[in-house]
């Protein structure tokens, strides 16, 4: 069993550095990823924890001068996302709400970007504005330009933070932030965060706004977890919900990322007990499919850019491919939970079966690397 502490340096070798965990806490939401702070004297990365679940990915920061950055590739067409592009499919026409840490709107690789509403659910600042750099690094796997060009580079983004600058936020806040995103007519929401699953997270506030959304057809892609060999049943809340499109980490050898939360075919999850386990059918087991999560670089606070592995980008690139189909295919916008299930079904028979991972599901694979070509010709 490896050590719960974690090293990470920035650059060259450096100094190891030091974990921080939070005190647990049923009430509050953390997104999966590193939060990396610096100063110019000091480099110090620490570990986003909720309830017990700790991240295991790594981040190196990168300075911000622009013409030097290119995207992770391998990323991009091992999901069919440039397949998708070069169709003709570029998000145009979807609005993606994301709920995270915030939107360094003036960074060379997002300030191109459609944004098109925005909410400061912690300080209540009028302009964007991102203190963690969780958020723009989805954002800019998402819908980036410039440097480095998002999976569905058109769509229009609606952010809502929620989440402060150590990546925390409470349960209430981060349900209001989803509401007010189901509000301003997203399409499909990506939810980098999640906390502790099991029978405390049943009565949520996230948990029924989540619900809420569902049954305005909303789409909602979840993190599923960084808990890694330190598995506590299932994957996190939200993604645990039916109709959630749970997402697990890859990397580019299509190897399951070592931090990436197991799911449960079944619903009987220890965490509860079994009068209120979910009977998990196709296609509603966790986590349904993966993405590639390891090492991705993309846009990060202050102008910078960074590497970063975790959940949270598996589950951005997800959300952006479910942007492309709905662009594709505009008769599954905002429609019900049915039509959602219709949609995550076609997603099942399309995924890519990885190496090693059993078959039709698997507790970690899902049903495998979600293939975005295939899935615009299932739909």
């Amino acid at each position: 069993m490896p050590s719960n502490d974690r090293q990470g340096t920035t650059g060259p070798m450096g100094p190891p550095a030091r974990t921080h965990r939070p005190h647990p806490s049923e009430n509050v939401l953390s997104e999966y990823g590193l939060v990396l702070f610096m100063s110019a004297s000091q480099r110090l990365v620490a570990l986003a924890v909720l309830a017990m679940l700790a991240s295991t990915g790594c981040l190196d920061l990168f300075g911000g001068t622009t013409g030097h950055h290119s995207r992770s590739e391998w990323a991009y067409e091992m999901t069919e996302i440039v397949a998708m592009n070069e169709e003709g499919f570029t998000g145009s026409g979807v609005i993606v709400g994301i709920v995270d840490t915030g939107f360094d709107a003036g960074h060379e690789s997002l300030k191109g970007a459609d944004l098109i509403a925005w909410r400061d659910f912690i300080y209540d600042r009028e302009e964007p504005y991102d203190d963690n750099g969780h958020g723009s690094h989805v954002a800019g796997i998402i819908a980036g330009s410039g440097d480095i060009v998002g999976a569905a580079p058109d769509a229009q983004l609606v952010v809502a933070k929620a989440l402060d600058d150590k990546g925390k936020g409470s349960d209430s806040v981060v349900a209001d932030a989803i509401d007010w995103v189901v509000d301003q007519g997203a399409h499909v929401i990506c939810l980098s965060l999640g906390g502790r699953s099991g029978l405390l997270s049943l009565g949520s506030e996230t948990r029924q706004s989540c619900n809420r959304a569902l049954n305005r057809g909303v789409f909602i892609v979840a993190a599923a977890g960084n808990d890694g060999e330190h598995d506590d049943g299932d994957v996190a809340t939200p993604a645990d919900i039916d109709k959630v499109i749970a997402v697990g980490a890859v990397d580019e050898n299509l190897r399951i990322a070592k931090f990436s939360s197991m799911g449960d075919n079944d619903g009987e999850s220890p965490l509860i007990p079994p009068p209120l386990d979910t009977d998990r059918q196709d296609p509603d087991k966790k986590p349904e499919v993966v993405a590639p999560g390891v090492d991705i670089l993309s846009a990060w606070k202050d102008g910078d850019y960074a590497k970063a592995s975790g959940t949270s980008q598996a589950t951005a690139f997800v959300a952006a491919i479910v942007a492309l189909e709905l662009e594709a295919h505009p008769g599954y916008k905002l429609k019900d939970r049915n039509t959602i299930d219709q949609f995550k079904r076609a997603l099942q028979r399309s995924a890519q079966p990885c190496p090693g991972q059993e078959t039709p599901h698997d507790d970690h694979y899902g049903y495998g690397l979600i293939q975005a070509l295939q899935l615009h010709r299932e739909l």
